[in-house]
């Protein structure tokens, strides 16, 4: 579970007063004041021959664009360039290139190209053969029609501590025939002439790419030396150990960057392209467009190519929905107007993928409104949540000139807010949707009040699964169903739990039942407790658990235990699951037909753009947003549900490997058949009761549950341990 309710204490009065001062919000951008002149994106759709290819490398040739590009069939990978010529490309595949057919069918592989100044060109490419168990880079030098293999030595060299061969991860070419290439942990230089071994220098950190420029080379990425952002060293003269650091201003997100020849170095990602230029006081960055302007900032596309002409037009090729293939140009156009009129905020604890998307894709429907997406944590944060921070910093900001227009309520206390008068009743926007069919209500419904008002509409939802062995699905489909079956078991279903860990498991699925305007329902507490008892002393109480240890999950199912209770946020989600309980033959359930809400959006009170703002609310809900797999979470759109329902998903297969009471043996994660589709369907449609979790509440269980678990304590006195521990906290 991701959201969290916090103490309602921290909305003080002082956000109250805020209400009433006016949101004096100013629009940024106005099209009528600014001069023209700004950097432009053009799409241009790829077709013909170069359907079917899969771009893996976008590079310059003599002041001319080039792709590299391969195929698998006929289980070999076969490679193909392009260069382009005027409005198209024509196939300049030399015939060395041609030659080659690498013995591999396998999606996963590296390949790069590297070109010298005077045409010469090298092919690095990483695979593992079909017949062969074991990764393994090669090295190609371009001799006319003839491929020579120059393959290092060291590439060649089984390493016993990896237990496989070298992984080289890029390759560029320096001046002079020699080749720079990143093979983490080392970074090294080859001779072109032979791929001997020339020098070689320990990494201080993990780099994920190179590049060159003469005979100075970069390395980049995201794990440098842990910090948080993207790092980039140069390295003068080819000589790793006089590297540099040169700071950059991106904070998040992948970003790829190329070189021109006079050492500017390109940037580009979902927060902007940059233009880096070294001064006598070292490299500075200058912003050519934002990121919402581009397609980096698309969550269902990635680049796959980036590269700079002499006249500094930035090309980048990228992957978008269903394996289209774009490019991109980016260059300055000195009459293209700024057209932004209203500039809205976006304030959410934690950033998401549909939230940048619904943002940039609202912008390129209506390129007069900016949504500015501010985000107390970044996506994929995994750290100890500052609660009293996240309060006290909104309540500030809430308070002044610059409060946010919209506000995803995920990780707040969206009663209180609301309560208080802080967030708008956005009936009109939900409640035609609804009525229409277009939303799943089951869902969306939940937060309509007694009164008739609603002050948030989840974008998404996810559901908890459980899984089993040896058991049916309708005697895990709720708590007390599953107390039923395991009264009396011999058989242990779950691993031991710690007092906390059963009650983090569980407790979300009864917190809302177990309090009611604010008093303690004693019947639903203790119907819930006696199958919490039931259910821990099947599984057993421990007292603590090792740092290095970890309760069961789905992965342990066909070994260690034989239930287990995974959160699925999508039908790419579902994969794992499912394919692990079709492995054991098991069953699943969607457990107490919960489900758990996420990107819960309320707009605020403050705002002086509400009317935009709804219309970006609706916008959001709609099937353009609403129709992509973000594995965040199933879409609340019901049409966008179906779709997503019944898509192919065997491009999200993979491999991996699961361990038997006999040892470890490999396991495939595969798409289900459109039967466990359609009820996976009827499952999310079905759905209705809202999980939810209060730090309080937990706190409470916690403490008063430890003697009944153990049994040192009756049920009744457990259930007034818990009536005394919240009779302050529910009569606030």
């Amino acid at each position: 579970m991701k959201f969290r309710k916090s103490i309602a204490a921290l909305l003080c009065t002082a956000v109250l007063a805020g209400v009433f001062t006016g949101c004096g919000k100013k629009d940024m951008g106005s099209g009528e004041t600014e001069e023209p002149g700004r950097y432009m994106e053009t799409r241009t759709e790829l077709s013909g021959e170069m359907a079917d290819w899969t771009v893996r490398q976008l590079f310059t040739s003599q002041d001319r664009l080039h792709i590299l590009a391969v195929k698998q069939e006929d289980g070999k990978t076969r490679l193909r360039e392009w260069a382009q010529q005027g409005e198209t490309f024509e196939d300049v595949t030399q015939g060395w290139l041609a030659s080659l057919e690498l013995p591999t069918d396998k999606a996963w592989l590296d390949i790069s190209m590297a070109e010298t100044k005077d045409g010469i060109q090298y092919l690095m490419a990483g695979y593992e053969a079909v017949g062969e168990e074991y990764y393994m880079a090669h090295l190609w030098k371009g001799q006319n029609e003839t491929a020579q293999d120059i393959t290092p030595q060291k590439w060649r060299t089984f390493m016993e501590d990896w237990d496989g061969y070298p992984i080289p991860s890029g390759m560029a070419a320096l001046e002079g025939g020699m080749l720079a290439v990143l093979c983490f942990p080392t970074v090294d230089i080859y001779s072109g002439e032979d791929g001997s071994l020339t020098e070689s220098w320990e990494l201080s950190g993990q780099y994920d790419a190179i590049l060159a420029n003469g005979n100075d080379f970069y390395l980049y990425g995201r794990s440098g030396t842990g910090t948080v952002g993207t790092e980039i060293i140069k390295c003068r003269d080819g000589k790793y150990n006089a590297a540099e650091t040169i700071a950059f201003p991106m904070a998040s997100g992948n970003v790829d960057f190329c070189v021109c020849k006079d050492g500017t170095l390109m940037a580009a990602g979902n927060e902007g392209i940059y233009k880096g230029t070294e001064g006598a006081d070292g490299f500075h960055w200058e912003k050519l467009m934002e990121g919402v302007e581009t397609d980096f900032s698309l969550t269902d596309y990635w680049c796959t190519g980036l590269a700079v002409m002499e006249d500094g037009k930035l090309y980048a090729m990228f992957q978008g929905p269903d394996s289209g293939k774009t490019l991109n140009r980016y260059e300055y156009d000195p009459d293209a107007v700024w057209e932004v009129k209203e500039n809205l905020k976006l304030y959410a604890v934690y950033d998401s993928s549909i939230l940048k998307q619904a943002a940039v894709m609202y912008h390129r429907t209506h390129p007069e409104v900016m949504i500015t997406i501010e985000s107390a944590y970044p996506m994929y944060y995994d750290g100890e949540t500052d609660y009293n921070a996240i309060y006290q910093n909104l309540n500030t900001t809430l308070m002044g000139e610059e409060a946010p227009d919209i506000l995803v309520m995920d990780h707040l206390d969206m009663d209180s807010y609301a309560d208080k008068g802080l967030l708008e009743d956005i009936g009109d926007v939900v409640e035609p949707l609804e009525e229409e069919g277009r939303l799943l209500s089951n869902v969306t419904g939940a937060y309509l009040r007694e009164d008739g008002s609603r002050y948030a509409v989840p974008l998404q939802f996810a559901f908890p699964m459980i899984v089993g062995r040896n058991i049916g699905a309708g005697d895990m489909e709720s708590m007390e169903t599953l107390a039923a079956f395991l009264e009396g078991q011999e058989d242990r279903y779950l691993s031991p739990r710690t007092v906390l860990e059963l009650v983090d498991q569980f407790y979300p699925y009864f917190c809302r039942e177990m309090v009611r305007d604010k008093r303690l329902d004693q019947e639903v507490l203790g119907r819930y407790l006696d199958a919490m008892k039931i259910i821990g002393n099947n599984c057993g109480i421990i007292d603590s658990r090792d740092e290095k240890e970890r309760a069961s999950n789905v992965w342990d199912l066909a070994s260690e235990v034989r239930l287990a209770i995974e959160d699925v946020a999508g039908f790419n989600e579902c994969m794992l699951p499912i394919s692990i309980a079709d492995y054991m033959e098991g069953e699943f359930a969607a457990f107490e037909n919960c489900f758990i809400p996420s990107v819960q959006m309320g707009i605020c009170t403050k705002s002086s753009h509400k009317e935009t703002a709804k219309d970006f609310l609706e916008f959001a809900l709609s099937e353009t947003v609403q129709g992509r797999d973000y594995y965040s979470g199933f879409p609340v759109n019901a049409a966008s549900l179906e779709v997503l329902a019944g898509r192919d998903r065997s491009d999200a297969e993979a491999e991996a490997t699961i361990e038997l009471a006999e040892g470890v043996v490999e396991f495939k994660i595969l798409d289900y058949p459109a039967e466990t589709a359609k009820r996976l369907l009827e499952i999310c449609r079905g759905l209705q009761k809202p999980a939810g979790e209060d730090a309080k509440i937990r706190e409470v269980l916690a403490e008063a549950l430890e003697g009944y678990l153990k049994d040192t304590q009756s049920r009744d006195e457990t259930v007034n341990r818990i009536e005394e521990g919240l009779k302050m906290y529910l009569a606030e």
